[in-house]
């Protein structure tokens, strides 16, 4: 084969390359461009190039290219990355190689190979959005956020100011937009991400921590009392409702706050304690703001061994029930009782239902131990009924969470708790709080009737906290308004409690609902009760919940059965 064949050979081979490559002479003049090179660089793909070599650098590596240049006519060769300028379509990223190349004449000039890494850089960028960054909010991912906070608290520096981390989550999420379509929570999470960049400042960043989690970082605060402004005024912008699609939703964040010094503390150690006072925000109730402290690392040692224990404590027979007597006020009798959840702990012994039913409700907890305690209260229930048949039925009540109320087939699962223990549906009552049926009213009085077609009473507990419309109560078909002990414990001293105390009897009285008082502990409540034509009440001044067999022994009493607790 000839000198010319081979040549002919060596630029066939070049135009089928998806790289570029260029040949220049020893002034940088463009001897050959193959046709890659011409496309990459928008030029006609025949006839002749005027091109310089020193044309073909983007603006941000000109003045190394020089130094690239200097080094391949010292004879080395040179490979890395470079940006090449075309002038119609602009700049873009190449892997090049550039070589001393020696020509026909007898010089040595410069061949240049390079690969357009536009695609390779895209894809990069793209895995790193999806792996740093939510889809969703375009918030960044935890693993940001927690390298940026690493890199904080490393900081060695004696006058380095706290680093303040704030847990938000907004209350009640999903319950809020399960009544709207599947792309409502995306929506919702989105107005949320954007409502943050208006009250964070410059050395503020917010993140998306997981599910409905927010995390903020505030690199430099002064004390807790700066790092505890700032989440108040992120709380009262979740306060202003959201507009998703047609809809308008109302929410509050609970807010969990702690800072730490750095150099003297860890990540991780910050972290938890921001998820602490987190946690505690949350159980505490919707739109509280929590700072964590000594006091709160206590309370989240305890509440940490508590969660711990409470796991199998039915299956080990540590959760028992206790029972409340409900007295008819016209006659002292006792016409029915309210299942009291306790936990009876072989070390700690009686452990207060305030401390771990609220670890329970935050967790799936609730629905083991909720079914535990339908399950147990419907079995005494089918035996008392038998074992008092000849007296007038007990109405025996259960409180039901709002996992379980929101949990779908719920009214399914007691039509089968009633058939396996043989319980009468017209005997038990279903107490669900006011603030649980004030979301979604119209899917709640779905779910009230579902229960109802079942023959079980229904009940509102706690009654007067939370904002129910009258219209929505209308519909309710809720048999029992259960006064809260909040304004009982203030009827006859107290105007204000005293007036709702009336004005819920009145309305119970209106709607032909039965009131039932709850928290009467004196003479002078039964007395104002009884003006006010109250139906029920239950208290300390009748009986403290007792265990099965206590209360069996106060229905034994028959008529005697006030003295039995009195004496």
């Amino acid at each position: 084969m000839s000198d010319v064949e081979i040549r002919a050979a060596h630029v066939t081979l070049a135009d089928h390359l998806n790289d570029l490559v260029a040949v220049f002479d020893a002034d940088g003049r463009c001897l050959f461009l193959n046709r890659t090179g011409r496309r990459l660089l928008r030029l006609e793909p025949h006839g002749p190039v005027q091109l310089h070599i020193e044309d073909l650098p983007g603006s941000a590596d000109r003045a190394r290219f020089a130094n690239v240049v200097r080094s391949v006519r010292a004879g080395d060769t040179w490979t890395g990355a470079i940006s090449m300028a075309s002038p119609i379509t602009g700049e873009f990223p190449t892997r090049s190689t550039i070589c001393p190349l020696p020509l026909d004449d007898g010089t040595e000039g410069f061949g240049w190979v390079a690969k357009d890494t536009t695609t390779d850089r895209d894809v990069i960028r793209s895995l790193r959005q999806r792996a740093f960054y939510d889809p969703v909010t375009g918030l960044s991912h935890r693993s940001l956020f927690l390298d940026r906070l690493d890199l904080l608290l490393r900081r060695v520096d004696e006058d380095a100011t706290p680093v303040a981390v704030l847990f938000l989550t907004p209350d009640r999420f999903k319950e809020k937009i399960n009544r709207f379509d599947q792309t409502a929570g995306d929506a919702l999470l989105k107005a949320i991400a954007a409502r943050f960049p208006q009250h964070l400042g410059t050395d503020q960043s917010v993140h998306r921590w997981g599910d409905e989690d927010f995390v903020v970082l505030c690199e430099h605060v002064e004390d807790d009392r700066e790092a505890l402004a700032i989440a108040e005024a992120i709380s009262r912008a979740f306060r202003e409702p959201f507009t998703v699609g047609d809809n308008v939703v109302f929410l509050t964040a609970s807010c969990g706050v702690a800072l730490g010094i750095p150099g003297r503390m860890s990540t991780d150690e910050l972290i938890r304690h921001a998820d602490a006072a987190g946690q505690l925000a949350k159980n505490t109730g919707g739109g509280s703001i929590q700072l964590f402290d000594e006091e709160l690392r206590a309370r989240a040692l305890r509440r940490a061994e508590l969660e711990d224990e409470l796991w199998g404590a039915a299956g080990r027979g540590e959760l028992v029930l206790h029972f409340q007597p409900e007295v008819l006020l016209r006659t002292n009798q006792i016409v029915g009782c309210e299942a009291l959840l306790r936990w009876k702990h072989p070390q700690w012994g009686l452990v207060p239902p305030n401390e771990f039913v609220p670890i329970a409700e935050s967790s799936n907890l609730i629905i083991e131990i909720g079914d535990w305690v339908l399950h147990e209260t419907l079995t005494h229930c089918a035996r008392w009924a038998r074992r008092y048949a000849d007296r007038n039925p007990l109405m025996v009540a259960i409180n039901i969470s709002a996992k379980q109320f929101v949990a779908e087939g719920f009214a399914d699962k007691i039509a089968r708790m009633l058939a396996d223990t043989g319980a009468r549906a017209a005997n038990v009552c279903l107490e669900i709080t006011e603030s649980v049926l004030l979301d979604d009213a119209e899917e709640t009085i779905s779910r009230l009737n579902d229960l109802k077609a079942l023959g079980v009473h229904l009940a509102i507990d706690d009654f007067g906290t939370g904002y129910s419309s009258l219209s929505y109560l209308r519909r309710f078909p809720v048999d029992i308004l259960k006064v809260d002990q909040t304004f009982v414990s203030g009827l006859g001293h107290d105007p204000e409690d005293s007036a709702i105390v009336q004005a819920v009897i009145h309305m119970g009285q209106a709607l032909r609902m039965t009131t039932l008082a709850e928290g009467v502990e004196t003479p002078h409540h039964v007395i104002e009760l009884r003006e006010l034509e109250c139906d029920i009440a239950q208290g300390f001044h009748f009986a403290r919940p007792v265990p099965a067999e206590q209360f069996e022994a106060l229905l034994d009493a028959g008529d005697d059965w006030l003295s039995e607790t009195t004496g």
